[in-house]
């Protein structure tokens, strides 16, 4: 199995999710969230991680957060492994609570951090666990919005000022923000190559980090080489594949050709999800529908073609 590409440097940002094991659940009462904060917290601060803002659910949880020091991975290890030992304890039971390791997205600040401050505490509304953000109170929104006292190592100025300098307008104009997102879509679904989340000038700064490193081969080649492929490159390689002219496959209605387009624009390119709808004359939905239907194993001979295609742009 393929593992995701760990990349680390100072001021990096990430939102990191970690999910239970077969999706049971990893916090059975407040007081196990309770204790999760605690380790987080201590954690956090002597890893001088800026945590920007989190959401404990109940099989998964959530944090978007900022590296000063290279040391993310150091310091997930050390949440994850004592969080589950405590936890085992406290229930006697022994094993596995987290499904593997941490799922770590790279984040470009400006436009993305903010979106995701919102993205993260919005969780519970969208599970239909809370009727707004405000209901949840294991989240960092009480915090950032005023409603609650924030803990010494979770920084709200910065999503604060986002918004206003004065104090009470910026909480208000953050919670009508939060308040406005419930319908809004995911940003995640923005994603690029699983890890990274940000424009071309972005994956371009990412591509340059990583030249010259040393990287398993086991790590997605899209993961290695981030920066964006063309649009015509795409077009050009999957009308050879199929032997159909590279500009049809924005025009005609098409089938497997135009489904492996679209798979690789959203893989591959720089653009999002509406702009690939556009270039290739669908809905939106359906550029996530087609990536379901490869990643899900519906399609396995597609699939296969569409890897030969993904290494020749690789």
């Amino acid at each position: 199995m393929a593992r995701p590409l760990r990349l680390e440097f100072e001021g990096a940002i990430y939102h990191v999710t970690s999910r239970g094991n077969d999706r049971s659940p990893i916090f059975r009462d407040d007081r196990d969230r309770a204790k999760f904060l605690e380790i987080l917290g201590g954690i956090a601060s002597v890893s001088r991680w800026i945590v920007h803002a989190y959401c404990l659910m109940g099989n998964h949880y959530h944090l978007l957060l900022e590296t000063p020091r290279p040391n993310l991975s150091a310091g997930m290890q050390r949440i994850n492994g004592r969080y589950t030992q405590w936890f085992n304890r406290r229930h006697r039971r022994s094993g596995h609570l987290l499904q593997g390791r941490f799922k770590a997205i790279l984040v470009e600040r400006d436009p993305h951090l903010l979106e995701l401050c919102r993205y993260v505490v919005l969780n519970p509304v969208r599970a239909g666990m809370a009727a707004g953000a405000g209901s949840w109170p294991w989240s960092s929104y009480r915090a950032t919005a005023g409603r609650a006292s924030a803990p010494p190592w979770l920084e709200v100025g910065w999503t604060r000022s986002r918004f206003s300098s004065t104090t009470s307008r910026a909480l208000e104009l953050y919670r009508q923000f939060v308040a406005e997102g419930k319908g809004a879509r995911s940003p995640l679904l923005e994603v690029r190559h699983q890890v990274y989340l940000g424009g071309e000038d972005f994956l371009e700064s990412v591509d340059d980090r990583l030249r010259g490193r040393t990287i398993a081969e086991d790590v997605p080649a899209g993961q290695r080489a981030p920066a964006p492929v063309t649009l015509a490159a795409i077009r050009a390689q999957v009308g050879r594949e199929f032997g159909v002219e590279p500009d049809a496959l924005s025009r005609r209605r098409g089938g497997e050709d135009k489904m492996a387009a679209i798979y690789l624009a959203r893989k591959l390119s720089a653009k999002t999800g509406v702009e690939i709808a556009r270039e290739f004359g669908v809905k939106a939905a359906r550029v996530s529908n087609v990536s379901t239907e490869i990643d899900g194993g519906m399609r396995p001979a597609l699939a296969r073609r569409i890897r030969k295609l993904e290494a020749r742009l690789s």
